[in-house]
């Protein structure tokens, strides 16, 4: 079997399940993408301010504080304090982030399936995916800070899909952009 008719079968394959006419008609799924860091236990204000500036430097967006919802007496936390940072990426922001997390962070990350938690969330539309990056000192705009940063673990990815996509579209999709599903 040749090269040739391996790729004939796989676009009909496609055209069975996609019918788009025209190749601008393939919708980009992905809305947003949210960079997060929530801090259960140690809320001081310094370990904000690092995160905050972590997520500065890899992303070039100012992030902004997620405030508590409710109090908890055993975790010490009162309702409006500040309890993580966070950063969401549209448009072409989220295009040159996305590329440099796929091209650059994942195939550095050793033992992948194990560590970084990549996890579907599963909602009726299956419209988002989480992805945990153990290390974030692997970004290189972070190198050079590295005792800074040394102690930031977990850097938690949110990326948010259309919610008018088809579960098939999703995973095609996908696996175009070369995302890793489980």
């Amino acid at each position: 079997m040749t090269l040739y008719s391996q790729n004939f079968k796989k676009q009909n394959k496609l055209s069975r399940n996609f019918v788009y006419e025209n190749i601008h008609e393939i919708p980009f799924t992905i809305e947003k993408l949210t960079l997060f860091y929530t801090l259960k236990k140690d809320i001081s204000l310094k370990s904000l301010i690092k995160f905050s500036s972590l997520l500065e430097l890899v992303t070039g967006q100012r992030a902004y504080f997620i405030r508590s919802k409710k109090s908890s007496v055993f975790l010490k936390i009162r309702k409006g304090a500040p309890c993580g940072v966070k950063v969401t990426l549209r448009k072409k922001s989220l295009i040159f982030f996305l590329l440099t997390l796929i091209w650059k962070i994942i195939p550095n990350i050793k033992n992948f399936r194990k560590k970084t938690g990549f996890s579907k969330i599963k909602n009726q539309n299956f419209n988002a995916l989480m992805l945990l990056v153990p290390d974030p000192l692997l970004f290189s705009e972070l190198k050079a800070f590295y005792f800074f940063f040394k102690t930031c673990v977990n850097l938690r990815i949110l990326i948010s899909f259309s919610k008018k996509t088809k579960k098939k579209e999703l995973y095609f999709n996908c696996r175009f952009s070369q995302l890793p599903l489980l």
